[in-house]
This record gives C-alpha cells, sequence and structure tokens, in this order.
C-alpha cells in the first residue's frame, strides 16, 4: 500500500491507496469530491467552522449514498420481476 497526497479545505493529507497508478487516481477522485462537496456548502452562505462543514458534508454524503441504496434495490426488484416474467413467458413457450 502506498499513499496519495491529496487537499482537502487546504489541508494536505496523506491517505492509503493501492499499489496501481488506478488506485492512486480513485483516491484524489474522491478527495476532488470531497472538497468540492465542502466547498458547494461554504459557498452556500452558510458561516460554519472546518469541523461543521466536515459534518455537514458527511451528512449529504450519507443522504446520498442511501438514496442510491434505495435505488439500487428498486432496480433490483425490478430485475427479479423482470426475470420471473421472463422465465415464466419462456416456460409457457414449451
Amino acid at each position: 500500500m502506498s499513499g496519495v497526497n491529496v487537499e482537502i479545505m487546504g489541508q494536505q493529507l496523506k491517505l492509503s491507496s493501492g499499489a496501481s497508478n488506478d488506485d492512486d487516481a480513485r483516491v484524489r477522485a474522491i478527495a476532488a469530491t470531497v472538497d468540492e462537496k465542502i466547498r458547494h456548502i461554504r459557498a452556500s452562505g452558510q458561516t460554519v467552522n472546518s469541523i461543521n462543514l466536515a459534518i455537514l458534508a458527511a451528512i449529504q454524503f450519507a443522504e446520498e449514498l442511501e438514496r442510491l441504496r434505495r435505488d439500487h434495490q428498486d432496480l433490483l426488484s425490478r430485475l427479479e420481476s423482470l426475470n420471473q416474467r421472463l422465465s415464466m413467458a419462456i416456460g409457457a413457450g414449451d
């Protein structure tokens, strides 16, 4: 495991990554996404300290993750339903 230097909220951090350049790029992209989320919150006019900015960003990411989990589960349910319908249609054609 190697480390990748990133900057979030003006702070230099060294984050763990895998051994490949793809892993380093992924870690940099994630750090950039976090930094962008914090910049967006800061630009919204909210005057909060760094800890509160980080907490607000974490809450927004958690909300987004929960929405994506629900969407994923809905898609899985729809796929299962379509799979059952397809299986019944194929079975009816025998």
